[in-house]
């Protein structure tokens, strides 16, 4: 089942290769090794989208500088004794479960939240085994409820970034429409490849964002030519630079719910839509 994108130019729409399509009880990476480049707005936004769309929702925050944490944390967390206030670390030195760091973001019940905070960093320094599979494991049963699970890798490719990658089956890569952070690139391509020569073999790179694009701009097209190059069975998209998706940050709220209607969204959408249209097909069934 190909999908069309559908994007604001019909006659632009691409469709999504079969073999990057979504499915349900999939764990989908959004990662790049420099920051700035939209991964925790690209994360927080399709995780709202979907779970807005009744899809039930994991945001894991691997982002060791608190990305998809701050202002996701229920009203409840505050009350909450600091000795139960479990979040990712807890889970991968096995200090709690999965289930003990799983937070509601909405009352509903569609949209969980998995926090990180500085902590995190310390998570380098640990010494245990397994630290490279721990996630993948425990995030067994969370594939068996059928749930979407988005990580919200940090800007770095560090051991966290590496425990996230080995637990995805699959990987969104946003890349800044600039010239000096397209350039990181190529690490990520080498992590990537590690991480699936020794642990991941299934693992594939289904979406590629050209994020922050300037309309009719020479660098955003030379940019989107080149990602598309280099990843030719991944699904693309180009994300408008606009100000509206700085000030939903600095409100605290996803995109899709501080204005729903700004271009920026409506390409995100048309991304989500078609990505995980077999997710959004489960969910209406």
């Amino acid at each position: 089942m190909a999908v069309s994108s559908t994007q604001a130019d019909p006659a632009t729409a691409q469709v999504v290769p079969e073999e990057a399509l979504v499915h349900p009880g999939e764990i989908v990476a959004i990662v790049d090794q420099k920051g700035g480049v939209g991964k925790t707005t690209t994360a927080v936004t399709i995780a709202g989208y979907l779970a807005s769309r009744g899809v039930s929702v994991t945001l894991i925050d691997a982002d060791e500088q608190e990305g998809s944490t701050t202002g996701w944390l229920p009203p409840h967390w505050d009350d909450t004794p600091l000795e139960k206030q479990y979040d990712l670390f807890h889970v991968l030195t096995e200090e709690a479960s999965f289930d003990q760091a799983l937070w509601p973001v909405t009352a509903e019940g569609s949209l969980h939240l998995v926090p990180s905070f500085e902590s995190l960093k310390q998570f380098e320094q640990v010494d245990m085994p397994g630290k490279d599979t721990i996630l993948r494991d425990v995030l067994e049963e969370a594939q068996q409820r059928g749930t979407i699970t988005l990580i919200d890798c940090g800007p770095s490719l560090r051991q966290v970034t590496a425990t996230a990658l080995v637990a995805a089956s699959a990987v969104i890569i946003p890349a800044k429409a600039g010239g000096l952070d397209f350039m990181g690139i190529g690490q990520l391509n080498e992590t990537l490849a590690r991480v699936r020569r020794r642990l991941n073999k299934e693992q594939r790179t289904v979406g590629v964002l050209c994020t922050m694009a300037k309309p009719n701009a020479n660098l955003t097209e030379a940019v989107v030519a080149q990602l598309q190059e280099d990843y030719p069975e991944a699904f693309h998209a180009t994300i408008s630079d606009t100000v509206r998706v700085g000030e939903a940050s600095f409100a605290k709220e996803p995109l899709s719910m501080y204005d729903p209607r700004c271009k920026a969204m409506i390409e995100y959408k048309a991304f989500t839509d078609a990505l995980f249209a077999p997710v959004l097909e489960a969910t209406r069934g």
